[in-house]
């Protein structure tokens, strides 16, 4: 008998079922369950590739094989909540688990085990955890049906540590790894890395073997079918250089944030491309058309600015939003037609823009749509460092010792003693004097002139909040009283 927890038959059907072909009657794959002295595994194979999870400890050895599909009846998310596995005698399995204290069980009829597992590698490489999403990241990016290229593949640079993958329309690469080969390899596009039952924060090991690439993560081990035919395109000569783009767009991520929640919404003509105009001319602004003679509709992004000269380019709306989700904040531009190119410390993403011709150009009676402006935290003013101060050389400079409290002494009406020797203030005459005082009193005249204005308008607020209170009750009481009446009207029928 094989025990094991109900969380865990879920995450193992999470990841099972991404492993599987895209035909949706695929549900009746093979999975297998061995245990033995060194643990107790799952598994799954098929044409595309294989996974395991390893449970370690010392079991009791058994050997049992179901159906995806079966496993679904028994899966949950309460990990103290177990199921047993155990062979009938008729040669099917009983599954038997608990339902919140409720027992329930099934007979599924046992499953061929036809299937051999690949073998592990005999050494593996180390990667950080950000390996993870990169296979996610550019499995994502191929193009289901290749015809050329195998822009259904991913491609594992061994020289350089870099994933790579392209559908035609775009390309994602990420370097900064290690792959215990020279060479380039390409691999099959399985989901997998797009589960989230995959532990994220664990180190990735990568090994190959004749057949396959082998990815292990934590307990889990993943081997990705290896294509020897297919031929890669050569992504080198495609990406343009960004320090010589003529116009960078930069984003902030108040920016984003509107952009994302907008794009989606702006309307489109065009179902297949959703074609959207970045026009970089004075300001950053988007355009979209929906067709039909309705008017544009204007987005523009008031944090974001251009740098370099002014352009107009369509895109491909879905492009520019997945960039976004990327995490890329800059893009670099090479003219209207050229692709847009984004890139940070490991990672490079690019697409190919539609034709300038489609671009669409500001009218009169657009639908103008303006983001948040994005206000300075007082914080960040609050501790900003002063500027140094600049000396003039040309200009002598003479050190004057102000006397202690010589704004009190003014007012008081009397002249402060000169300090350190410093040459005695100069005498005031009556009649500045007698400006200094009149000036003092017509701005304390206007204070108070400010202080009842203010008055009165609080006054005039407090008035209008009481108006619109009785309004308020007013109204519901008119509501409840039609209400009455429709009710004794219905009772009078």
């Amino acid at each position: 008998m094989i025990t094991i927890s109900r969380q865990l038959v879920k995450q193992l059907r999470g990841v099972f079922r991404r492993m599987l072909p895209r035909s949706p009657s695929k549900l009746d794959q093979t999975v297998q369950f061995v245990a033995g002295d060194d643990g107790q595994r799952a598994r799954l194979c098929n044409r595309a590739g294989a996974v395991e999870y390893h449970l370690a400890g010392n079991f009791p050895p058994e050997s049992l094989a179901v159906t995806l599909d079966a496993l679904s009846a028994c899966e949950g998310t309460r990990a103290q909540e177990n199921v047993s596995l155990e062979a009938c005698t008729d040669g099917g399995v009983i599954v038997r688990w608990d339902d919140r204290s409720i027992p329930r069980s099934i007979v599924a009829d046992a499953a061929p085990n036809e299937a051999e597992m690949p073998a592990l590698p005999t050494s593996f490489a180390t990667n950080p955890p950000r390996l993870l999403a990169a296979l996610k990241d550019t499995m994502e990016t191929t193009e289901h049906d290749s015809m050329r290229y195998a822009t259904n593949c991913v491609q594992l640079r061994g020289n350089d540590g870099r994933v790579a993958a392209t559908d035609g329309s775009q390309v994602l690469c990420e370097s900064g790894f290690a792959f215990p080969w020279e060479d380039e390899v390409l691999v099959l596009r399985p989901n997998v890395f797009a589960s989230r039952d995959l532990p994220t924060d664990q180190a990735v090991e990568v090994g190959r073997t004749e057949q396959h690439i082998a990815v292990r993560i934590g307990p889990w081990t993943i081997w990705l079918l290896i294509e020897k035919v297919g031929r890669f395109p050569d992504l080198d000569n495609v990406i343009p250089d960004v320090a010589i783009a003529t116009t960078r767009l930069q984003l902030t991520e108040d920016d984003v944030r509107y952009l994302l929640d907008v794009v989606p919404r702006l309307p489109s003509e065009d179902s297949g491309n959703g074609p959207l105009t970045v026009d970089l001319n004075g300001q950053v602004a988007l355009l979209a058309s929906g067709g039909n003679n309705l008017p544009i509709t204007q987005a523009v992004l008031s944090n974001s600015r251009r740098t370099g000269e002014e352009l107009c380019w369509s895109t491909d709306r879905k492009f520019l939003a997945r960039a976004l989700r990327l995490g890329f904040r800059e893009l670099f531009l090479h003219g209207a037609e050229s692709p847009s190119v984004c890139r940070d410390e490991h990672r490079t993403y690019l697409w190919a823009l539609l034709t300038a011709d489609g671009a669409l150009a500001p009218t009169d009676n657009m639908v103008s749509l303006t983001s948040p402006l994005t206000t300075v935290a007082t914080s960040t003013r609050r501790n900003r460092i002063p500027a140094p101060r600049r000396h003039h050389r040309d200009t002598e400079r003479t050190t004057t010792h102000m006397p202690r409290n010589r704004i009190a002494a003014t007012l008081a009406g009397t002249t402060p003693e000169p300090a350190n020797g410093s040459a005695p203030p100069a005498q005031v005459t009556e009649a500045e004097s007698h400006d200094k005082t009149t000036g003092l009193g017509s701005v304390l005249s206007e204070a108070e002139a400010g202080q009842a204005s203010l008055r009165e308008a609080h006054t005039r607020v407090s008035r209008l909040i009481a108006a619109l209170k009785r309004q308020h009750r007013q109204s519901k009481l008119m509501q409840t009283t039609l209400a009455s009446i429709k009710q004794l009207q219905q009772l009078e029928v």
